[in-house]
Formats: C-alpha cells, structure tokens, sequence
C-alpha cells in the first residue's frame, strides 16, 4: 500500500485530559500516518508547535514508543531531565520502563519528528505525580475511580 504525501489530513491537537490536566488545544497538530492500514503499532507525522507541550509526563506499561526527528529542535524531558535533540536523533521509550517523558518546543520554529507506538490494547499510561491513569476503559483517578470524560469547546477531542 502506497500513502502519498499530504493524502493524510491535517489534525489539530486537542488535549483530551480530564480538568484540571487538560492542555487545551493548538500545541500540536499531526498525521496519521497508518490509521485504518496496520494493527500493531502506529505511525504519526507530529509537529509541535512553538512553545507547545506534546503531552503531560507520562510512561506506558505495555507500549513501546519510537521518536525520530526531521525538522527543529525538541527538548525532550525524561524524569525531570531535559535534552534538546534535533534533526537525525531519536528517543527510545520501551514498555514498563518507568521513565516519565514530555517533549517541549522552547523555540521559536516549529519541531517536525515521527513518532511511532505499539497499539496494545491492555495498556495503562502512568502520570507520574497527577492523580491519573489512561486505562482501555477511559482516565480514571489513581484508585480507580473514572473521571468524567473530558470535552473541549466546541466537541472535538483527540
């Protein structure tokens, strides 16, 4: 299967968090490179904006995640420490490893990379130091407890 360039639209980022995490909207936006063709693992064209967060802190207990950069610089946060990586470096973020990652676009141009994950539907995202987890059924509280699901204005979530 043959994807061409700029056949895959355009998405805005829109956080998806339950208040008071929720990061709002415009940070990002991406591509989706590999919705609806694979079921393994998926493949985005990310950009992040400047002054943009990608995500809150977070580890995967049963996915992988791949990071590979083209255009710009990211400063990437692991566990507190931050790195600034540029075109040609990648990241690594093997599953069950409890290293809590960010990435952060401190510049004043926007930051091009691919990211790619496994799709495992058992999957927990840990959010170290917020009273949050992405489990299959939804974000709960640490103990378990749902939180209301989160929509932004206007209705879209990502």
């Amino acid at each position: 299967m043959i994807i061409r360039k700029n056949s895959v639209a355009l998405t805005p980022g829109v956080s998806n968090y339950p208040e008071p995490y929720n990061q709002g909207r415009g940070n990002l936006s991406y591509r989706h490179l590999t919705e609806g063709h694979l079921s393994q693992y998926g493949v985005a064209l990310e950009t992040l904006h400047p002054g943009g967060q990608s995500s809150q802190m977070h580890w995967e207990s049963h996915e992988d995640e791949f990071l590979y950069m083209l255009e710009g610089n990211l400063t990437v946060v692991e566990n507190g420490d931050e790195t600034i990586i540029g075109p040609g470096d990648s990241c690594c973020w093997p599953a069950g490893v409890e290293v809590a990652h960010t990435l952060k676009n401190h510049t004043d141009r926007d930051a091009v990379y691919l990211i790619m994950g496994t799709r495992d539907p058992e999957n927990i995202c840990h959010y170290p130091g917020l009273d949050l987890l992405a489990t299959p059924e939804g974000y709960t509280h640490l103990d378990g407890t749902p939180w209301p699901k989160f929509t932004p204005p206007g209705g879209e979530s990502a």
